[in-house]
């Protein structure tokens, strides 16, 4: 046996030496023997979803997207129609302002304007 084999797990064949001094270890060998150390990712709680897991979270992405770009698009459509009352002196002067604007306005209509009660034709 030559030096370095058990520590590399690898059946050296020849051995030669370089002018400058260093030995090179040849070998017909593809692998070693010795399995490489695993090293532990850094987030050690991770582990794979089941197959149970991975189908319903299938179906419940589409849906929580949707309702993630609806209330989006709500926000927007609140700073559009009620961006007076949602300034920062009218917030001081009047709480009930912006309340009002985003109920009546915004998520709620009345049954006084026009195109609820009936369609306009």
């Amino acid at each position: 046996m030559l030096p370095g084999e058990l520590e590399g797990g690898v059946n050296f064949d020849a051995v030669s030496a370089s002018a400058d001094n260093r030995m090179g270890c040849w070998t017909l060998q593809k692998k070693s023997r010795i399995k490489p150390v695993r090293v532990k990712s850094s987030s050690s709680y991770s582990r794979k979803k089941g197959p149970v897991e991975q189908f319903v979270w299938n179906i419940v992405r589409i849906p929580l997207l949707l309702l993630i770009v609806l209330v989006m698009v709500a926000i927007r459509d609140v700073t559009v129609v009620c961006r007076e009352e949602f300034g920062m002196p009218a917030v001081l002067l009047d709480v009930g302002a912006a309340g009002h604007c985003l109920y009546r306005e915004v998520l709620w209509a009345e049954d006084t304007r026009p195109g609820i009660k009936f369609v306009p034709v």
